[in-house]
């Protein structure tokens, strides 16, 4: 990596909405976690990608969820929203949002950091409402 910790400006911003946030880095990637109005989300960094953040959140599947229906409500979500993108996770028992970004230097995202949240937060929302409509 080039010596640049590429997540110290979305600490920043993190701190600027008065979000409480962990650090933790290894040897393949920097790492955040925090918490907003309840919920969890992450940011990550991969050493070997130092251009590359994503930032997400990982939710359990309603019990009984029908995969085609959950990847219909996926798909449409995938084509008409801004930033985020939702894919299943581990053995389509969880739904995974993200928004994934390439920067040229970590100060880019900064000012964009409450907007994508709210893209984050804003998309998670949906489909579970999608997900659970008649």
């Amino acid at each position: 990596m080039d010596g640049i910790d590429r997540l110290a400006p979305l600490e920043t911003a993190l701190e600027e909405e008065g979000l409480f946030s962990t650090r933790d880095d290894d040897d393949d990637a920097l790492r955040i976690a925090f918490k907003c109005e309840g919920d969890r989300y992450f940011i990550v960094s991969y050493r070997d990608d130092p251009n590359f953040v994503m930032m997400g959140s990982g939710w359990s599947l309603p019990e009984g969820a029908e995969r085609e229906r959950v990847m219909r409500v996926m798909n449409a979500l995938n084509a008409r929203k801004k930033f985020v993108k939702a894919a299943l996770w581990e053995e389509e028992n969880d739904v995974l949002f993200t928004v994934e970004l390439c920067l040229t230097t970590p100060e880019e995202a900064r000012p964009h950091f409450g907007r994508l949240l709210d893209a984050l937060r804003d998309t998670a929302a949906e489909f579970f409402v999608e997900l659970r409509a008649p």
